[in-house]
């Protein structure tokens, strides 16, 4: 990689804080998170700052990724389909510098907006409860910053693989459709026509290693290990499984010690890899693409 990849992301950055839909839905995150710190305060006794940050993580997982694909979904189709694409790789950046630089860029607009919404927590923290979990504060945060990168990827490594913005957004919101409103129908489903019957409490270990690598359940188990409290995955429910299940993760799910890859840690592998496996597919068919 050559160092162009700085010049881009800092002209990513930019363009994408011109977006008045992202700026929006960042204000709405922002808002939602006033809002529900300012309503708990007023409603609940006892309550400390430390068990108030989880509920941060209930509009950050539904917010987040659909800011992150908005930022990122266009990254490079659309300079393909300006042509812009080819006066830019006329210049010293290659397609190295292009596909890394936009997401390098991407993702500092979806940090900035964590950054934002967890400033306001730990403003709102301090003021209205009088203490700040500095500690579990950074934890949420940094966890946070990688799911909304894992999304940011995803949207690049797609925006950089396909010729058109019609693929780019069909791809992009049909996945994140998948993961939040089809997850259960697709992996219940399956299991229902195997073995005649919904998923239970403990559940076949192939279809808990399955749920393990929903993005979205990744990110509320490894936040329910970080704050006093938990966080729950927000999901269409079928009723395909036990209802106890609901709630539980694979590592609660898996009858004795669970193995390594169903503990809630491995939330940080499973967004790694929805990080680096998009933008690796992108990379290999923008470098052979025909521009």
């Amino acid at each position: 990689m050559s160092g162009h990849i700085g010049t881009v992301a800092r002209k990513e950055f930019e363009d994408a804080g011109r977006s008045k839909l992202l700026w929006s839905l960042i204000g709405l995150l922002v808002g939602l998170v006033t809002i529900g710190y300012v309503a708990i305060w007023y409603t609940a006794d006892d309550v400390t700052a430390a068990e108030v940050l989880s509920f941060v993580g209930t509009p950050l997982q539904v917010i987040l990724p659909i800011a992150a694909l908005i930022a990122g979904y266009m990254a490079v189709v659309g300079e393909r389909r300006s042509g812009s694409i080819k006066l830019l790789l006329g210049l010293p950046p290659n397609r190295t510098d292009v596909v890394f630089g936009k997401l390098l860029g991407r993702t500092a607009v979806v940090t900035a907006a964590v950054a934002l919404a967890c400033l306001v927590s730990l403003v709102l923290g301090a003021v209205l409860f009088g203490s700040v979990p500095f500690v579990d504060w950074l934890g949420f945060a940094a966890v946070s910053t990688l799911f909304g990168a894992a999304f940011a990827g995803l949207a690049v490594g797609t925006s950089a693989a396909v010729s058109t913005r019609g693929k780019s957004m069909a791809i992009v919101v049909g996945i994140y459709m998948i993961l939040i409103a089809l997850w259960e129908l697709i992996t219940a489903g399956p299991y229902y026509l195997i073995y005649g019957e919904g998923p239970p409490v403990e559940a076949e270990t192939w279809y808990l290693v399955v749920e393990q690598f929903n993005p979205i359940f990744a990110y509320t188990n490894l936040i329910s290990q970080i704050v006093e409290g938990s966080v729950f995955p927000f999901q269409f429910q079928y009723g395909l499984q036990s209802v106890e299940a609901y709630g539980m993760t694979p590592a609660q799910r898996y009858p004795g010690d669970a193995p390594f890859y169903l503990q809630d840690e491995f939330g940080v592998v499973v967004l790694l890899c929805w990080l680096v496996v998009p933008v690796a597919i992108g990379y290999h068919r923008f470098n052979r693409a025909d521009l």
